[in-house]
């Protein structure tokens, strides 16, 4: 579940970070959830427990499956607002934070909701199957027979329902999928579940909500229930879920998509009627591609700062001219939710930034950038810390903190130090948002929501009195801003995001605008009595103005609610479920949390071997997997079949991650194969195989930083091992030294230094990335020799945006025993290549992309990318008399998803590679896949 930020979804699927070890961990038991949580978050783990238990049968009912109890582990320490469910190990887990654009609920309520429908429909298709071997074929049957719009959609629709909010009651949300098919830009299906590069698509979670809403809307309550216990029946049947469907209204996915968006057509058509939208110029001119001009502010000299976003550059604040040029500010980093503030002729905003050790704490800081002298500050340190709003006089900063406990405060800050000026606390059941200075600096607006609504509350910093301005509203209220005629924000009165103007306490609400698709953002110009506000359009939001005292002598007439509200017929399928009357009527017994009690956690028999990185690895076999719930303890037993040397390995692995290095030990029996040449027979090699019992230790230190657009990764590794050789296959043969090699050292540091990528970026735009190895046998002393080895890889920008020029550069020095090791990157068609021995490689690539098709090759494959490259690869090119590559050539690459599953994403190609030597073979051509998360 992800408001803003669903990028971070499907990343937390095989989460492995860790929270820091002074976490003190309690645990909640009730017949139906185990609920683990850090100590100070206990009261809101006593109340989100006693809403779990209240709404599990009606998150159920629908589906028609209890679920079996599962553990929930609230992470209070990231500021990434989202949650997701898992198997393997069955978990689900709430980052507790809740976010700074959301709809009007309870931030946990939400989560409750629809986290729950998730274990549902889990239990739902592949319940059967448990800990401790089978989570994860579980797992994959869920995710090849469902596809994530279905469970996503029907999960947004579950929390619409069963709620008085939900996302689909928000205009803002539907706003792309409405504008695209209004301006009948309208997509082939595979288009809009799986998404594009070049063109803005729905997302599947919209999707998801309006189709699987159509079939209850038109196969009734029970549509969802028969359909998944029709798929769950027969998990392995061919193109299951389309099947299904079929089976069940007579359509496949692709004509339910079609049929769905001709009814959403006709909807929002008889909606756009109804509201009479006027027409607003806008600037920016549209430009080509995706690209958001948020949260316009006017300069004294009449230029506009932006937040820009776009699917070809990183974001960036930029400064948009009187003649509409474009100029960039500043890069901006993470950003959980987009936000940035003017004042005094300086701009604030907001990043996140990485715990260096422990991922699942992360922080919200606060940067500032002086315009005057075009300097860049981090303010604060280790903060939580959110939307930071600058004073007129620019000396002052607004923020809202919320603690490890979810009780907000609002802060002001001195904008030159970053000190703490003033801290108001606020009440415990608000979520406080995008706070606003008046003109005098002596009051602060900000947005607040909790289970009963949304709300203006404003702060009086001198004496600290707070008051609400309105009574609650079923709105998504945002980013309010004094005006001289009162406090304008965005609101949907009418169905669709407008500007309204509150103007005075408990006085009317007026109507400033009539958008056809959307307005957000609105910001103020006292000097010239202007108005801007975000306007969306087809390619993103652009900037439109009004001129204050003409909008306001031409009153628009607050109309209706038109919104199409297109989950109300299904309102008599579910009961209401208004969690703002779930007051916990008793309290559960927690205790503490003891992790060394539950460090095995078996849940799984994977069937694939130990190396899934590649396909070219992939070795066939089984093993048993043990992760506890905290992620600081695995343990693998497992054997694998190496094709290359056509032996089975056997090995147990035992990884401790609680600490700040972390430790691994591992097991192995393995078949080795290798050649040797017999003094009697020098030009000849025979094979010599062995079997081998290898134990390793190794401990690792790796560090993460970020700042702005760049971040760094760093670590050490430090390691060894002993070595048994048995079975030797040539058993009259001498061979000194070799039945045991006896702790063996190697040392490894690692630094990587790398800008952000954009949507279309085929590489950062600049990297620097080196790795250095040493490895040394001087602890046996039977055995003698070191090697040391390094890799590098540098990145720059190619001739054209979304280019890339890269340099990899690998050396190694190697000595007596380790003297035939390669330990670095070998040049293309090396296989193919007479044998040499290679002290350094070099290679040069340059990259482009070719084309965005967006091609439907049936239900095969949908391509998004066509992409090539140039390179030459140069082997001991210190030492030969000319600069030449030994091989070079060409690649051609695709972008695309396979057989309509939206992850993982395949990149496939091919590559043509040209022998710059005397050879039987001149041109080799090598293929590749890779796939990613």
């Amino acid at each position: 579940m992800s408001f803003s930020c669903s990028q971070f979804a499907f990343a937390q699927i095989f989460d492995d970070y860790q929270n820091p070890p002074s976490v003190k961990w309690r645990e909640i038991q009730t017949p139906e959830f185990q609920v683990i949580f850090p100590s100070e978050f206990e009261d809101e783990a006593q109340r989100l427990t006693f809403v779990l238990e209240s709404i599990l049968s009606k998150v159920s009912k629908s589906i028609g499956k209890k679920p079996r109890k599962i553990s929930i582990i609230l992470q209070n320490r990231d500021v990434v607002s989202n949650g997701f469910v898992q198997l393997a190990p069955r978990r689900s887990e709430f980052a507790t934070t809740p976010p700074q654009q959301m709809d009007y609920q309870d931030w946990l309520n939400s989560l409750a909701i629809h986290e729950l429908r998730h274990v549902v429909q889990f239990d739902k298709i592949s319940g059967y199957l448990k800990a401790p071997f089978f989570e994860q074929l579980a797992l994959a049957i869920f995710g090849i027979t469902l596809p994530p719009w279905f469970y996503e959609g029907d999960a947004v629709g579950i929390e619409t329902l069963l709620s008085t909010a939900g996302r689909g009651r928000l205009p803002s949300w539907e706003i792309p999928f409405r504008t695209n098919t209004l301006r009948s830009k309208k997509n082939s299906y595979q288009k809009d579940y799986l998404g594009s590069l070049k063109d803005i698509t729905p997302g599947y979670y919209q999707l998801g909500y309006f189709m699987t809403t159509k079939l209850r809307r038109d196969y009734g309550e029970d549509a969802l229930e028969k359909l998944m216990t029709r798929i769950a029946k027969n998990p392995i049947r061919p193109y299951n879920f389309s099947n299904s469907l079929k089976r069940m209204t007579g359509f496949n996915t692709q004509q339910w998509h079609q049929k769905t968006v001709e009814e959403l057509d006709s909807l929002w058509q008889d909606q756009l009627a109804k509201t009479k939208p006027l027409t607003y110029s806008f600037f920016p001119e549209e430009q080509e591609g995706i690209v958001d001009f948020l949260l316009p502010k006017s300069l004294p000299n009449g230029d506009v700062l932006a937040l820009q976003r776009s699917n070809h550059s990183v974001p960036k604040i930029v400064l948009i001219t009187k003649s509409e040029t474009i100029e960039e500010v500043v890069k901006t980093g993470i950003q959980t939710e987009p936000h940035f503030s003017y004042g005094g002729n300086k701009i604030t905003w907001d990043e996140l930034r990485y715990d260096k050790r422990y991922l699942k704490q992360r922080f919200h800081i606060i940067n500032l950038y002086d315009l005057a002298n075009k300097k860049y500050k981090q303010l604060t340190f280790k903060t939580r810390l959110f939307s930071p709003a600058l004073s007129a006089d620019g000396q002052h900063i607004a923020a809202i903190e919320i603690g490890l406990d979810n009780r907000p405060a609002l802060l002001v800050l001195n904008s030159n130090t970053g000190k703490e000026e003033k801290r108001i606390s606020l009440p415990a059941h608000f979520n406080v948002q995008t706070p606003s200075f008046d003109e005098t600096g002596t009051k602060v607006i900000t947005t607040v929501t909790q289970q009963q609504g949304s709300n203006l509350l404003e702060i009086d910093l001198q004496s600290e009195a707070t008051r609400l301005l309105l009574d609650w509203q079923k709105q998504q209220l945002e980013r309010p801003i004094y005006t001289p005629r009162g406090i304008l924000f965005k609101a949907h009165y009418n169905g669709i995001d407008n500007l309204y103007l509150l103007t005075h306490q408990d006085g009317p609400i007026r109507q400033l605008t009539n958008i056809e698709f959307g307005a957000a953002n609105p910001s103020f110009d006292e000097a010239t009595g202007t108005i801007y506000f975000n306007n969306y359009q087809l390619n993103g939001y652009l900037i439109s103005q009004l001129n204050f005292d003409k909008t306001l002598d031409r009153p628009i007439t607050l109309s209706q609610d038109y919104f199409i509200n297109y989950f109300k017929p299904l309102s008599r399928q579910e009961s209401l479920t208004d969690t703002s009357t779930f007051i916990p009527t008793k309290t559960f017994t927690s205790r503490p949390y003891k992790e060394l009690n539950h460090l095995f956690n078996f849940h799984s028999i994977s069937p694939v071997g130990d190396d899934i990185s590649s396909i070219d690895n992939f070795n066939l076999g089984l093993q048993l997997m043990s992760d506890n719930l905290t992620n600081t303890f695995s343990t693998r037993i497992g054997f694998n079949y190496d094709q290359n040397t056509s032996g089975t390995d056997y090995y147990v692995s035992a990884s401790l991650k609680r600490w700040f290095p972390k430790f691994t030990l591992e097991y192995r029996n393995r078949a080795q194969l290798s050649s040797i040449r017999l003094q009697s027979n020098p030009n000849q090699r025979i094979p010599l195989r062995w079997r081998e019992h290898y134990t390793e230790l190794k401990t690792t230190i790796p560090l993460t930083f970020n700042r702005l657009n760049t971040v760094y990764n760093t670590g050490i590794s430090l390691g060894t091992s002993y070595t048994w050789r048995y079975n030797i296959n040539l058993e009259n043969i001498s061979l000194p030294n070799f039945s045991e090699v006896r702790f063996p050292l190697l040392l490894q540091y690692y630094f990587n230094r790398n800008s952000r990528q954009s949507l279309l970026d085929l590489a950062p735009k600049w990297g620097q990335n080196v790795s250095f190895i040493y490895r040394s046998l001087a602890f046996d002393r039977r055995l003698s020799g070191d090697l040391f080895s390094m890799r590098s890889t540098l990145y720059f920008p190619g001739i054209v945006n979304n280019h890339s020029f890269q340099l990899r550069f690998n050396f190694q020095e190697r000595s007596a025993d380790y003297r035939l090791t390669n330990d670095i990157p070998m040049v293309s068609g090396y296989d193919q290549l007479t044998p040499s021995s290679v002290n350094n490689t070099l290679f040069l690539d340059y990259r482009f992309p070719l084309a965005y098709p967006d091609w439907d090759l049936g239900p095969l494959a949908f391509i998004k990318r066509f992409k090539a490259g140039l390179f030459a690869d140069f082997e001991n090119f210190s030492q030969n008399d000319r600069f030449s590559p030994r091989t070079f050539g060409i690649e051609f690459r695709a972008d695309m998803n396979v057989l309509r599953f939206y992850l993982p994403n395949f990149d496939a190609g091919i590559r043509a590679i040209y022998v710059n030597e005397p050879g039987p073979k001149k041109i080799v051509f090598t293929y590749g896949v890779s796939y990613s998360y």
